[in-house]
């Protein structure tokens, strides 16, 4: 029963945040053959925008502070023709919309852009409950390791759902920092957390 709370407790705050954050937009539109406007609504302080080619180079990169509305404009005639991914990451998400530029000019792909949510972790003397929605059809990969690098658990996570939940027992290894790594697809999220 106690573990039952313990896990709606989580839920519930999750979902209060995202439903707190599902108020700021991300809005990328393209203004000529070479120009896009990304626009922001309800920034957080510490948001991140994010212009990346599709190697992850990262072109543009600015930290945000809590504002109304944000406004950029990337001139892109002088970059070569490629995909290109503008970003932005709060404490919750990734949002990442894919921009394609040829010879025509620049272009959005319609229903292309997505939102990656990052994992939650909590501690509760020596467990560590985490929690992830994943929204995409794809593996996820949790691996574990202690303060020196040794890896201490690795799994595989498929068709769980829509939102991964696990609780891993630290009793039994000695108290001090351990580093959590949640990938999916191309991203690695990572968590610390102390014992």
């Amino acid at each position: 029963m106690k573990r039952v709370i313990n896990l709606s407790l989580i839920i519930f705050t999750m979902l209060c945040s995202t439903i707190i954050k599902a108020s700021d937009v991300l809005s990328v539109k393209i203004e000529n053959s070479s120009t896009i406007n990304v626009s922001l609504t309800n920034t957080a302080k510490g948001q991140k925008l994010y212009l990346k080619d599709y190697s992850g180079t990262i072109l543009f990169n600015m930290t945000l502070e809590a504002t109304s509305s944000y406004r950029k404009y990337f001139n892109l005639s002088a970059v070569n023709n490629g995909i290109y991914f503008v970003e932005t990451e709060t404490e919750f998400n990734l949002r990442i919309t894919p921009v394609i530029k040829n010879e025509k000019g620049i272009a959005l792909i319609d229903n292309s852009a997505i939102t990656i949510f990052k994992p939650k972790v909590l501690v509760e003397n020596s467990i560590v409950k985490t929690m992830m929605v994943t929204a995409e059809k794809s593996p996820l990969y949790i691996s574990v390791y202690d303060n020196d690098g040794i890896l201490l658990i690795k799994e595989k996570i498929e068709e769980e759902g829509p939102i991964f939940q696990r609780a891993y027992d630290f009793s039994e290894v000695p108290t001090g920092k351990y580093i959590m790594y949640f990938s999916i697809k191309d991203r690695t999220f990572t968590k610390e957390v102390n014992i």
